[in-house]
């Protein structure tokens, strides 16, 4: 190679190294602009909601209400689907069809064509008894799977996300990564990791936009008195005694609004789709200090009667998640600190009790 052809080889090389240069530039300002648009867009939902069709299941229930209300105000036209009428507003329309019904459900679906599916509709009666497996897979596996089936056939539908349950990961050591493999200590447990596993199946042999959100237990104004933290409020602002655990058990909770707000992102993240993600706080709760923090709140010292019942059969000690995967995918982490949450939850059921 001569003086001349060697100047030219360099020179060349150095041309290319600059396109590289200029190109590794445009790669990186692309996904930083690209990065800018999503955290603007997700910071206003109603861009993806606004005028577009949104089918709830499970819309009765305590998250279920608090999804509907917040997607309403995004202007989206709202359907859901409940075996009862229900108190949502006039503009909500209501399918009373039960889900394990395979032609009504097909039929309701192929009528709605909706562009986003919220499915919380599940039986959630944690007995250990046989028939709660009946009941536990006809509702909420075999609904799911009449559910799916119908989406798979409507082109329309851009995300169907499904809420799964903290319960699937059971007797894990925390905090629970959604690589564990699953270990279910209910029915309800059980049939919710075979909804999990079918969701992605679907996502991976059909392309269904399925995404699978764990909450953590969530709480908050409106949630049944059945539950730990609603029946300790009501309790102790009625001047009741309160029997419960030991209470050495640890638990993750997660505000409503919180929840909500994970969900909704979770539906216009393209990168979840076929994902498996929890939603919590990620910081244990033993239940005897969340009972003594309440019992300070609403000022009433001395109901709460740790011992008072027994632990559980196959009660599960420690459970909280990891949530990095959500902060990764969904830019999502819970906002609502504990001691803001219940002070909302109790104000709420002051007012409700009228105390």
């Amino acid at each position: 190679m001569n003086i001349t052809t060697s100047v030219e080889y360099s020179a060349s090389q150095l041309d290319i190294q600059k396109i590289s240069i200029a190109c590794t530039i445009d790669r990186e300002r692309i996904y930083f602009l690209k990065k800018y648009l999503m955290v603007k867009c997700m910071s206003n939902p109603e861009i993806f909601f606004s005028n577009k069709k949104v089918l709830i299941t499970g819309a009765s229930g305590f998250i279920g209400r608090h999804l509907l209300h917040q997607v309403h105000t995004y202007g989206s036209h709202i359907s859901t689907i409940s075996r009862n009428n229900n108190d949502f507003p006039k503009d909500v329309e209501q399918h009373i069809v039960d889900i394990t019904d395979t032609n009504a459900i097909e039929e309701c679906v192929h009528t709605i064509r909706p562009d986003y599916i919220f499915h919380l509709a599940a039986y959630k009666e944690r007995n250990e008894n046989v028939q709660g497996f009946y009941s536990s897979v006809e509702t909420n596996l075999i609904g799911s799977l009449n559910l799916f089936s119908a989406v798979k056939n409507v082109g329309s539908v851009k995300s169907i996300v499904t809420l799964g349950t903290i319960e699937e990961y059971g007797n894990n050591r925390p905090p629970f990564d959604e690589r564990f493999r699953e270990s279910p200590v209910t029915p309800y447990s059980f049939s919710k990791i075979c909804v999990s596993h079918m969701g992605e199946m679907f996502f991976h042999l059909y392309g269904l936009p399925v995404v699978i959100v764990r909450p953590a237990l969530t709480y908050g104004p409106g949630q049944g008195t059945e539950m730990f933290l609603p029946s300790l409020i009501t309790s102790l602002i009625e001047d009741k005694p309160f029997n419960m655990t030991p209470g050495e058990q640890t638990r993750d909770f997660v505000f409503v609004t919180d929840l909500v707000e994970g969900l909704i992102l979770a539906s216009v993240t393209p990168k979840a789709q076929g994902q498996i993600i929890n939603l919590g706080s990620g910081v244990p709760v033993k239940l005897i200090d969340l009972a003594n923090t309440v019992e300070t709140m609403t000022g009433k010292k001395g109901l709460v009667n740790p011992g008072g019942k027994s632990y559980g059969k196959n009660e599960v000690m420690e459970y909280y998640l990891d949530i990095r995967k959500a902060g990764d995918l969904l830019g999502w982490k819970a906002k609502t600190q504990m001691g803001d949450g219940l002070a909302k939850t109790i104000a709420y059921y002051r007012e409700v009790k009228d105390l």
